[in-house]
């Protein structure tokens, strides 16, 4: 008699569960990279900014596939002139998945929830208020 196993969705591991979210981002952060140093040979370009070609006005991402670009060049002053918050979100994303590594082969576990949710409302406002002090750099830099 053939045992039949139910496949059902399992949440992973309490140690495997800190090095998800970072392996997520680092992930999608070097296939942004990847996509910046080959954007120059795409046949499809991004649509050109609405805010600034309507208003001359640059918006908070303006600049960022440009810093993308320079990144991807070794050339870090250029990226950080064309937006430095993608130059501070990709090395951001670099610590902490090398953090999340660290937890990993600590065995450390996942805060509890509601630590968790905490930790996110306060670096949704430490970002909104980065991204209102990068778009007021890009208003005043950005040529």
């Amino acid at each position: 008699m053939e045992k039949t196993r139910s496949v059902t969705a399992e949440s992973p591991s309490p140690k495997l569960a800190v090095l998800i979210p970072p392996l997520i981002t680092f992930v999608a952060v070097c296939g942004l990279l990847l996509l910046a140093s080959v954007y120059d040979q795409l046949p499809v370009k991004a649509p050109e900014c609405r805010l600034n070609s309507t208003f001359g006005v640059p918006c908070p991402t303006c600049g960022g596939t440009r810093a993308l670009q320079a990144l991807t060049q070794g050339d870090l002053g250029q990226a950080f002139q064309f937006n430095p918050l993608v130059v501070v979100g990709t090395l951001t994303s670099v610590i902490w998945f090398a953090l999340g590594i660290r937890s990993y082969y600590r065995g450390t576990k996942p805060a509890p929830i509601a630590e968790q949710n905490q930790k996110l409302k306060r670096t949704g406002v430490v970002l909104l208020v980065l991204l209102v002090i990068n778009w007021f750099y890009l208003l005043i830099f950005l040529e």
